[in-house]
Protein backbone atom coordinates (compact mmCIF):
# COMPACT_ATOMS: atom_id res chain seq x y z
CA UNK A 1 0.00 0.00 0.00
CA UNK A 2 1.23 3.65 -0.74
CA UNK A 3 2.28 5.08 1.79
CA UNK A 4 -0.13 8.17 3.79
CA UNK A 5 1.89 11.18 2.85
CA UNK A 6 2.53 9.91 -0.76
CA UNK A 7 -0.68 9.68 -1.65
CA UNK A 8 -1.63 13.15 0.61
CA UNK A 9 1.21 14.77 -1.72
CA UNK A 10 -0.58 13.43 -5.02
CA UNK A 11 -3.36 14.86 -4.24
CA UNK A 12 -1.99 18.05 -3.24
CA UNK A 13 -0.60 18.14 -6.75
CA UNK A 14 -3.34 16.84 -8.72
CA UNK A 15 -6.07 19.27 -7.31
CA UNK A 16 -3.29 22.34 -7.60
CA UNK A 17 -3.53 21.31 -11.11
CA UNK A 18 -6.99 20.73 -11.85
CA UNK A 19 -7.71 23.95 -10.28
CA UNK A 20 -5.30 25.63 -13.07
CA UNK A 21 -6.86 23.60 -15.52
CA UNK A 22 -9.74 24.97 -14.82
CA UNK A 23 -9.23 28.24 -14.14
CA UNK A 24 -7.48 28.48 -17.50
CA UNK A 25 -10.45 27.33 -18.98
CA UNK A 26 -12.75 29.36 -17.63
CA UNK A 27 -10.82 32.64 -18.88
CA UNK A 28 -9.62 30.65 -22.48
CA UNK A 29 -12.61 28.21 -23.06
CA UNK A 30 -9.40 26.00 -23.89
CA UNK A 31 -10.14 22.48 -23.94
CA UNK A 32 -7.71 19.48 -25.11
CA UNK A 33 -8.30 17.06 -27.01
CA UNK A 34 -8.09 14.77 -24.42
CA UNK A 35 -9.56 16.65 -21.27
CA UNK A 36 -11.73 13.63 -20.62
CA UNK A 37 -8.57 12.08 -19.83
CA UNK A 38 -7.50 14.68 -17.59
CA UNK A 39 -10.33 15.14 -15.81
CA UNK A 40 -10.61 11.46 -15.23
CA UNK A 41 -6.93 12.07 -13.28
CA UNK A 42 -8.30 15.29 -11.34
CA UNK A 43 -11.51 13.19 -10.38
CA UNK A 44 -8.72 10.76 -9.34
CA UNK A 45 -6.81 12.99 -7.34
CA UNK A 46 -10.38 14.28 -5.62
CA UNK A 47 -10.20 10.56 -4.57
CA UNK A 48 -6.69 10.72 -3.08
CA UNK A 49 -7.53 13.51 -1.20
CA UNK A 50 -10.41 11.22 0.89
CA UNK A 51 -7.91 8.69 0.91
CA UNK A 52 -5.40 11.10 2.87
CA UNK A 53 -8.11 12.47 5.16
CA UNK A 54 -8.75 8.65 6.23
CA UNK A 55 -4.80 7.75 6.57
CA UNK A 56 -4.70 11.35 8.83
CA UNK A 57 -7.44 9.55 11.08
CA UNK A 58 -11.15 11.13 10.08
CA UNK A 59 -12.36 8.04 9.52
CA UNK A 60 -11.68 7.51 13.55
CA UNK A 61 -13.83 10.14 14.65
CA UNK A 62 -16.73 7.51 13.98
CA UNK A 63 -18.92 5.14 12.31
CA UNK A 64 -21.02 8.31 10.47
CA UNK A 65 -17.44 9.67 9.64
CA UNK A 66 -16.52 6.42 7.79
CA UNK A 67 -19.64 6.06 6.08
CA UNK A 68 -19.29 9.54 4.90
CA UNK A 69 -15.72 9.12 3.50
CA UNK A 70 -16.79 5.98 1.96
CA UNK A 71 -19.35 7.82 0.07
CA UNK A 72 -17.30 10.32 -1.27
CA UNK A 73 -14.32 8.35 -2.25
CA UNK A 74 -17.14 6.09 -4.04
CA UNK A 75 -18.72 9.41 -5.89
CA UNK A 76 -15.41 10.46 -7.09
CA UNK A 77 -14.75 7.37 -8.50
CA UNK A 78 -17.93 7.40 -10.32
CA UNK A 79 -16.46 11.06 -11.74
CA UNK A 80 -13.56 9.23 -12.77
CA UNK A 81 -15.83 6.50 -14.65
CA UNK A 82 -17.82 9.25 -15.90
CA UNK A 83 -15.02 11.32 -17.62
CA UNK A 84 -13.98 8.21 -19.30
CA UNK A 85 -17.74 7.15 -19.97
CA UNK A 86 -18.74 9.89 -21.69
CA UNK A 87 -17.47 10.54 -24.85
CA UNK A 88 -18.20 7.23 -26.46
CA UNK A 89 -21.40 7.01 -24.21
CA UNK A 90 -23.06 10.61 -23.38
CA UNK A 91 -26.42 9.16 -21.75
CA UNK A 92 -24.77 7.02 -19.29
CA UNK A 93 -21.39 9.75 -18.48
CA UNK A 94 -24.62 12.23 -18.04
CA UNK A 95 -26.41 9.85 -15.41
CA UNK A 96 -22.96 9.48 -13.53
CA UNK A 97 -22.07 13.15 -13.50
CA UNK A 98 -25.24 13.38 -12.18
CA UNK A 99 -24.61 10.50 -9.09
CA UNK A 100 -20.72 10.90 -8.57
CA UNK A 101 -21.09 14.66 -6.63
CA UNK A 102 -24.02 13.75 -4.88
CA UNK A 103 -22.60 10.92 -3.60
CA UNK A 104 -19.60 13.15 -2.64
CA UNK A 105 -21.58 16.08 -1.50
CA UNK A 106 -23.63 14.22 0.74
CA UNK A 107 -20.89 12.08 2.10
CA UNK A 108 -18.57 15.12 2.98
CA UNK A 109 -21.16 16.74 4.35
CA UNK A 110 -22.36 13.52 6.90
CA UNK A 111 -18.34 13.21 7.35
CA UNK A 112 -18.05 16.55 7.92
CA UNK A 113 -20.34 17.19 10.52
CA UNK A 114 -18.75 14.42 12.48
CA UNK A 115 -15.06 15.58 12.14
CA UNK A 116 -15.75 19.44 13.20
CA UNK A 117 -17.47 17.57 16.44
CA UNK A 118 -14.62 15.68 17.33
CA UNK A 119 -11.45 15.92 15.58
CA UNK A 120 -9.00 17.47 17.20
CA UNK A 121 -6.72 20.38 16.06
CA UNK A 122 -7.99 23.92 15.13
CA UNK A 123 -8.16 25.15 11.49
CA UNK A 124 -9.25 24.16 8.14
CA UNK A 125 -8.33 20.26 8.21
CA UNK A 126 -11.24 20.77 11.30
CA UNK A 127 -13.86 22.31 8.42
CA UNK A 128 -12.50 21.19 4.81
CA UNK A 129 -14.44 18.07 4.57
CA UNK A 130 -17.60 20.03 5.33
CA UNK A 131 -17.27 22.91 3.36
CA UNK A 132 -16.43 20.65 0.03
CA UNK A 133 -19.36 19.11 0.45
CA UNK A 134 -21.65 22.43 1.41
CA UNK A 135 -19.72 23.61 -1.83
CA UNK A 136 -21.22 20.78 -3.91
CA UNK A 137 -25.21 21.71 -2.92
CA UNK A 138 -24.59 25.21 -2.91
CA UNK A 139 -22.30 26.25 -5.37
CA UNK A 140 -20.91 23.98 -7.71
CA UNK A 141 -24.33 21.73 -8.64
CA UNK A 142 -26.50 25.00 -8.54
CA UNK A 143 -23.94 26.61 -10.71
CA UNK A 144 -23.43 23.73 -13.32
CA UNK A 145 -27.13 22.99 -13.81
CA UNK A 146 -28.06 26.95 -14.56
CA UNK A 147 -24.66 27.34 -16.66
CA UNK A 148 -25.42 24.09 -18.77
CA UNK A 149 -22.54 22.82 -17.01
CA UNK A 150 -18.66 22.86 -18.96
CA UNK A 151 -17.13 24.47 -21.20
CA UNK A 152 -19.15 27.20 -19.76
CA UNK A 153 -16.56 29.71 -17.95
CA UNK A 154 -19.13 30.03 -15.19
CA UNK A 155 -19.15 25.82 -14.48
CA UNK A 156 -15.29 25.91 -14.92
CA UNK A 157 -14.84 28.64 -12.88
CA UNK A 158 -17.33 26.38 -9.94
CA UNK A 159 -15.37 23.42 -10.89
CA UNK A 160 -11.50 25.68 -10.24
CA UNK A 161 -13.34 26.51 -6.68
CA UNK A 162 -14.20 23.28 -5.64
CA UNK A 163 -10.74 22.26 -6.35
CA UNK A 164 -9.21 25.16 -4.96
CA UNK A 165 -10.85 23.38 -1.86
CA UNK A 166 -9.87 19.71 -2.35
CA UNK A 167 -6.13 21.27 -2.71
CA UNK A 168 -6.76 22.83 1.02
CA UNK A 169 -8.38 19.48 2.24
CA UNK A 170 -4.88 17.39 0.66
CA UNK A 171 -2.83 19.99 2.45
CA UNK A 172 -4.53 19.25 5.97
CA UNK A 173 -3.89 15.95 5.62
CA UNK A 174 -0.50 15.94 4.77
CA UNK A 175 0.19 18.58 7.66
CA UNK A 176 -1.77 16.14 10.12
CA UNK A 177 0.60 13.68 8.31
CA UNK A 178 3.76 15.17 8.71
CA UNK A 179 6.72 13.50 10.27
CA UNK A 180 7.42 14.56 14.12
CA UNK A 181 10.62 16.82 12.71
CA UNK A 182 8.59 18.36 10.22
CA UNK A 183 6.67 20.68 12.21
CA UNK A 184 2.93 19.82 11.77
CA UNK A 185 2.12 22.57 13.69
CA UNK A 186 4.43 25.19 11.49
CA UNK A 187 2.59 23.53 8.27
CA UNK A 188 -1.11 24.02 9.62
CA UNK A 189 -0.29 26.84 10.63
CA UNK A 190 -0.07 28.32 7.20
CA UNK A 191 -3.09 27.06 6.34
CA UNK A 192 -4.77 29.88 8.44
Amino acid sequence: MARPRAVAVTALLITAAGTLYAAVGAVTQWEPAIGWLAQAVLHVGELLAVIALVSAGAARTGAAALVGLGAAALGQAVLAVAEVVYPGRPAVGDVLFGVGPLLTGVGLIVAGVVIVRRWGGPGWSRVGPLLVGAYVVVVLTPVLIGSGGPPAPAALAAIAGWDVLWALVAASALARLAPADAGPRRVEAALH
